[in-house]
């Protein structure tokens, strides 16, 4: 049966209107995600911040029954560490319990059948981060479980990079101006441009903001709306990885648009560029380049450059070892600074393997698999096994099946997000050795 969706571009509007405080925004959101989309169905939302030892949910809006809060509060707080790991630490944008949790995670199936009273059969999920440990969360309550639809997915992780982006402009809320910092271009509502400054002042950039104007403005059309997938590809999260547009007024009513610099900021010890880091923390998370590229409005081949140059940078020898690096489970997450012979070195533990996530595999299959994670080419791990190449290509792509992947970095995302006890050291070389990775 096909599910009824409403307007796409409304929920975007919804996400960049930056009137009011965090709870009334958050509750405009949610109002949108389930009239528009949900059949005004029980939904819920709420905002989160996730850091290194948990995540803490913040403002929260229901659609629905007044008792639909205590039942998230109870649900958030029984989650087991796991459950957050699936959901928030991994490259899942939007989905169902049924396909994320209840499968994999028994105990925490029942543990949200009982924080529910038993009332909620599944739930379809969207998770948009913000690039800074903020983030998003948009729930609507299922009668039956079931799985999301091609469609869905598509659509909603376009949305969840949108929305990521607002949370992140609603920071800037307050000092928003015309003449503020972050406005680095000012249009009007024809699309002329009134003013360029700083990043927006070339040549180049006032013309990639004059055509993204434009495609805005043509997504907000009647006829932009009746066309989901075009409208949402046109209208990116970040313009040339920097800029989003957002409707301002004057004190006479007139509309502008401006371009705010909103790019998520990292500052980096190891030396990589503020694009570098934002492309390596979501390859960490096993996004795609072209994933990537729509999260940051910047082309798939400008990803890859950033990835190479990243890795480079780290002395990294793969894409594969620069997930690893990345995963919110991997070495990053365990740097620490140490002196050694005058000098300050960053040292950190690459983690071992849940054995319990390894049953499936052979002996053989396990040894191939510590020199896939190490970043080895099918043919050299062929020669390292004296096997042939085309063995090896098949075993991949078996791993791939059994873990429900599409590519090896992928796989090492999911298998570090999956780390816990009774370890086993597939390779104690490559998996578990400490070793000096920079100076800070």
């Amino acid at each position: 049966m096909a599910r009824r969706t409403g307007d796409w571009i409304a929920l975007l509007e919804a996400g960049y209107s930056l009137d009011g405080d965090d709870p009334a925004w958050l509750a405009r959101l949610a109002e949108c995600a389930a009239r528009q989309h949900w059949q005004d169905r029980v939904s819920v939302a709420f905002t989160f911040d996730l850091g290194a030892t948990g995540l803490t949910m913040k403002d929260l809006h229901v659609h629905g029954p007044p008792e639909v809060h205590a039942h998230v509060r109870a649900a958030m707080q029984g989650a087991s560490a796991q459950g957050i790991d699936l959901l928030y630490r991994g490259k899942v944008v939007v989905g169902t319990m049924s396909e994320l949790i209840f499968s994999r995670l028994p105990d925490d199936q029942a543990m949200f059948r009982e924080a529910t009273a038993g009332t909620v059969a599944d739930a379809l999920g969207v998770i948009a981060h913000s690039g800074t440990g903020r983030g998003v969360v948009l729930n609507n309550v299922l009668d039956a479980p079931r799985n999301t639809t091609p469609a869905e997915r598509r659509r909603w992780t376009r949305c969840a990079a949108h929305i990521g982006a607002a949370l992140r402009l609603r920071a800037l809320a307050h000092r928003l101006s015309l003449d503020a910092a972050p406005v680095e271009a000012i249009f009007d509502g024809g699309g002329k441009l009134h003013d360029a400054r700083d990043g927006a002042a070339g040549k180049t950039a006032r013309e990639t903001l004059r055509q993204a104007v434009r495609r805005v403005d043509q997504a907000r059309s009647s006829a932009g709306r009746r066309d989901a997938d075009a409208s949402l590809a046109a209208w990116e999260a970040l313009v040339s990885g920097r800029w989003s547009l957002i409707d301002r007024f004057d004190s006479d009513g007139r509309r502008f648009v401006v371009a705010v610099r909103n790019d998520p900021q990292h500052p980096d010890p190891r030396g990589l560029s503020a694009r570098e880091r934002q492309v390596a923390d979501y390859v960490g998370l096993g996004r795609s380049a072209k994933e990537i590229g729509y999260l940051l409005g910047v082309p798939a081949a400008s990803v890859e450059n950033s990835t190479r140059r990243a890795q480079a940078k780290l002395g990294i020898g793969s894409r594969v070892e620069l997930t690893a690096f990345f995963s919110p489970h991997g070495v990053r997450a365990r740097l620490a600074q140490v002196a050694l012979a005058g000098d300050e070195l960053m040292v950190g533990t690459s983690p071992l393997l849940d054995a319990s996530h390894l049953t499936r595999l052979t002996v053989a299959e396990r040894e191939v698999l510590a020199l896939l994670i190490a970043g080895s080419t099918d043919r050299d791990i062929a020669r390292r096994r004296a096997t042939h190449v085309r063995t090896v290509a098949h075993q991949v792509q078996a791993f791939f099946r059994k873990f429900g992947v599409h590519s090896r970095c992928e796989l090492v995302a999911h298998l570090h997000a999956k780390l816990g006890g009774g370890a086993l050291e597939i390779d104690p070389v490559r998996q578990g050795s400490r070793r000096p990775l920079s100076k800070p």
